[in-house]
């Protein structure tokens, strides 16, 4: 599961010298004998300190002014060391922030204090309550809904501040296309301008959402390399294949062989099309491989006898940006009668369902 925080580095002010905005963040354990905790946050991709300071009979107290509370990791590691032993996500905001060890099987911290860090912390209380209940012969499908459905609640109960925010852009992937426009609208307009490819992407995606005409696919990379070519080089559109009058449906289905959850999906996909190709089903496979040697590899020795396409330039794709693909793996079904898309997203035994409602 994703964590509730990134690295991100919201728009603070370092500098000032009321009190009002002065923190101090402590720290004490055994754990911390002889090395030295560092503030550290994550800006331009890059991590960079903060502050420091060596810890001193087992503790350590970092202090500064946060003019606005921003999102940061306390790390605990020796002198030099590239590799954290110990690291905490937190808010730095103003008052008095308690880094404090959590019981467990592993060594883990936890911030206290703050009004973002609490609120942060019963968030991260009722997820691990939902994740305690998985595990074999738990209705994890269920329970990975009611994950996502509590991350989205906290999104929403915590009205677009910065926790709201990190927890939408570290999870954006698991909400519908809608939800994701709706959270952003909560985000204070000084701060939307970060999530302007977020919701440029939802939007797109709402118009590939079932109910919708497909989009034809006359390119699938870009730059040097646009055009939807099949492993023996020729061009094949996506409208070339809904409109021959063989078939009668056509699964869009975005891949790569590097990715093992589309690996895994693999035998249903075969199954299905043993079973139905014959009755007009075909498949649209868009590789998102990086090279051609590993894409026909996968091809030939798992026996996808279905059409093919790829530019082999991994994410750098325009089909993707179409069909707003954040993950693969991921598909959509068109209806070839009616150029619609009817389904998306169908995993394992629901293709072969499908197909069997459809084309009985």
């Amino acid at each position: 599961m994703k964590k509730i925080l990134c690295f991100a580095l919201a728009a603070a002010t370092m500098v000032g010298c009321g009190n009002k905005a002065a923190y101090t963040i402590t720290g004490e354990s055994d754990k911390f004998a002889g090395k030295y905790a560092y503030l550290q946050v994550e800006k331009e991709g890059e991590l960079q300190t903060v502050d420091s300071v060596a810890v001193a009979d087992n503790a350590f107290s970092l202090k500064g002014v946060a003019e606005q509370p921003y999102s940061a990791y306390v790390v605990v590691k020796d002198a030099g060391a590239e590799r954290p032993e110990f690291y905490t996500e937190l808010f730095v905001e103003p008052g008095q922030i308690a880094i404090e060890e959590v019981a467990g099987e592993r060594p883990s911290f936890k911030a206290v204090g703050g009004a973002l860090n609490d609120a942060m912390n019963a968030v991260n209380d009722k997820l691990a309550a939902i994740e305690a209940k998985m595990g074999e012969g738990a209705d994890n499908a269920a329970l990975e809904a009611e994950y996502y459905a509590a991350l989205y609640s906290a999104i929403v109960e915590n009205g677009g501040n910065l926790l709201s925010q990190n927890i939408l852009r570290n999870n954006y992937y698991a909400f519908e296309p809608q939800q994701v426009i709706d959270a952003i609208a909560l985000i204070p307009a000084e701060a939307q301008e970060g999530f302007a490819n977020m919701k440029s992407s939802a939007e797109q995606a709402l118009k590939v959402m079932p109910g919708n005409p497909y989009i034809d696919i006359t390119e699938v990379g870009t730059g040097d390399q646009p055009q939807t070519l099949t492993p023996d080089g020729k061009v094949l559109t996506l409208k070339s294949v809904v409109e021959n009058k063989k078939n009668k449906y056509v699964l869009i289905d975005f891949w790569a062989s590097w990715c093992g959850p589309c690996m895994r999906e693999v035998p249903y996909l075969v199954d299905a099309y043993k079973q139905f190709h014959s009755k007009g089903f075909e498949i649209y496979g868009v590789s998102f491989d990086r090279a051609r040697e590993p894409w026909l590899k996968a091809i030939e020795e798992k026996d996808l006898d279905w059409l093919h396409v790829s530019a082999v330039n991994y994410w750098d794709n325009k089909a993707r940006h179409d069909y707003a693909v954040n993950s693969i793996p991921a598909n959509f079904l068109v209806d070839c009668s009616t150029g619609q898309i009817i389904a998306k997203g169908l995993r394992g035994e629901q293709v072969v369902e499908k197909m069997g409602e459809l084309l009985k």
